[in-house]
């Protein structure tokens, strides 16, 4: 029988009637006209920094800022209706800093513009671990300058951090296993990596602006590192290292700021690269070409006119139809972070930017400037944003993916310990899902598994061990762990997996009793309905 999901029509190939009923319902679909909806239940605290959690949950940063705070999505999944928990405070308050969730499901957090007591700026090198299921914190080794602050970071393969620096050209790499760090390489040129934005590409490379050195020379400067090699490299109109031009996407004047970085793909080029500048200009990086080119400017509405405007340190989402959802304030018309905020909505394909619609219907927006708003893609493909009051809101996109964008797993095998494994391809999404500045990482391209029975219930389940840490994996085979979710009961689910929001088509599964319990021998998990 046909199915839509995600707004795109599949045939399910129903091999077991009683499966059949889950495998088609309650999964949110993207076929529908775009809306804006408020969480039912406000934070119990105004929010910062978001981060998606491996079992689906949302740890967000609460006010005071050594607090965190859970969003835990309904009974049906339901993150509108979803309800909060505190969790366990950090061992300091740090407002802008580096953070990663890791294989293991972990959350590494380093650094801290403003750390010390009262909220001093003491942009601190100390870091900590948070464990979810522990619900604890660990200190991790000292970052190896004196200063860190909100440098930028990068989980990569083989269980490795890049970390910048904040007055030097130098970055770092962490190890994860051994809570150690080494010398990463120097940048190409003497660009230190504060308020940069890093972003990573198909090929594993992360690609930086070099802002300062663009903004010293009036030149355009960016490089790209190579974690095989440990090596930066020069990708610079300037240089001659790349074709093409790069606009001026930050000044001495609006603070040496700069917006969100995201893969995207435009009119068929796989793997570009799209940044938004907090001067009102965008860039678009070819990998294929090797060539930059101007994106389309941000223009904003001003006392009723139309104004340049751009992302000081503001947040940006890649919405599983690739658009790119992203927010910017007046600062290159009327100064470093001026309100008004407003959210655009950038178009790969048309290499277009508009206002987004609908407006979201949040009043504080007027009076805010970008740079204390968030944005978060959901499992379901839903955005989280916040104004970091306690309202949030969600949005509903419209659209959907493309059918090669779409996860697939071929089997589901059960460890005989209380773990599963999936197998399949595209599980780690298409890009990073949501990017900022340098002040907030919410990197969330990591497989997110999540199960539903016939009543209509989600479970998810909690991943770990992702065997990929890139973005679009095309056809390369990935696998990802995940442990059941206390309070299901045998019988018959639905499984989907995602990954940036992006969701696979749902197929059908058997759950026994003694997987339940973590007990019993290795098997494949009995699959009774396939999607295409």
């Amino acid at each position: 029988m046909d199915i839509e999901i995600d707004g795109v029509l599949k045939t399910a190939k129903v091999k077991a009637s009683a499966c059949a009923i889950v495998c088609v319902l309650g999964w949110s679909t993207l076929g529908h006209a775009a809306t804006w909806t408020k969480l039912t239940n406000a934070a119990p605290s105004g929010v910062g920094t978001m981060v998606l959690l491996t079992d689906g949950t949302v740890m967000v940063q609460g006010n005071p800022y050594d607090t965190w705070l859970r969003l835990s999505p309904s009974a049906t999944g339901s993150y509108v209706d979803g309800t909060w928990s505190a969790l366990a405070p950090m061992s300091k308050a740090r407002l802008y800093f580096s953070l990663n969730v890791l294989p293991s499901g972990k959350v590494w957090v380093l650094g801290g513009e403003y750390s010390g007591t009262p909220l001093q700026q003491n942009i601190t090198n100390t870091g900590e671990l948070y464990d979810p299921l522990a619900n604890t914190w660990a200190p991790v080794t000292d970052f190896p300058e004196q200063y860190f602050g909100d440098d930028p970071s990068m989980l990569l393969p083989n269980g490795k951090i890049l970390a910048g620096s904040i007055f030097t050209n130098q970055t770092y790499l962490y190890d994860i296993a051994s809570n150690s760090w080494s010398f990463g390489g120097s940048k190409v040129y003497p660009d230190r990596s504060d308020e940069e934005t890093w972003v990573k590409m198909v090929r594993g490379k992360v690609l930086t602006y070099d802002l300062f050195e663009s903004v010293a020379q009036n030149g355009q400067y960016a490089e790209t590192y190579d974690p095989t090699t440990h090596t930066w490299s020069s990708i610079s109109p300037s240089d001659g290292s790349a074709r093409g031009t790069i606009p001026a996407l930050s000044s001495a004047a609006i603070g040496y700021e700069l917006g969100p970085f995201l893969k995207v793909r435009g009119n068929g080029v796989q793997g570009q690269i799209f940044g938004i500048g907090a001067t009102g200009h965008t860039a678009l990086y070819s990998p294929s070409t090797n060539t930059w080119a101007p994106g389309p400017d941000v223009f904003g509405s001003l006392a009723g006119k139309s104004v340049l405007f751009g992302s000081d340190d503001a947040p940006g989402a890649v919405i599983p139809s690739g658009h790119v959802v992203f927010a910017a304030d007046a600062g290159p018309t009327s100064g470093l972070f001026s309100p008004p905020t407003q959210l655009f909505d950038y178009d790969p394909v048309a290499n277009s930017i508009t206002p987004l619609s609908p407006s979201i219907p949040d009043s504080n927006l007027g009076s805010i400037a970008a740079f204390i708003t968030r944005l978060l893609v959901l499992p379901n493909g839903q955005i989280l944003f916040s104004d970091s009051s306690r309202q949030l809101w969600v949005y509903s996109p419209d659209g959907a993916p493309q059918r090669s964008w779409v996860p697939v797993f071929s089997n589901v095998k059960y460890s005989g310990a209380g773990v599963f494994t999936l197998h399949g391809v595209r599980m780690n999404g298409q890009s990073a899902g949501s990017s900022y500045g340098d002040d907030v990482e919410s990197d969330e391209n990591y497989p997110i598994v999540r199960l539903q029975d016939a009543a209509g219930h989600v479970y998810y389940g909690r991943t770990t061990n992702w065997a990929k840490t890139g973005v679009g994996q095309g056809a390369n085979e990935e696998t990802v762990d995940f442990t059941l979710k206390t309070g299901m009961v045998p019988g018959n689910y639905s499984i989907i997996v995602s990954g940036a929001g992006i969701s696979s088509t749902p197929r059908c599964v058997t759950i026994t009793s003694d997987q339940i319990k973590g007990v019993g021998g290795a098997s494949n998990a009995a699959i009774t309905c396939h999607g295409n």
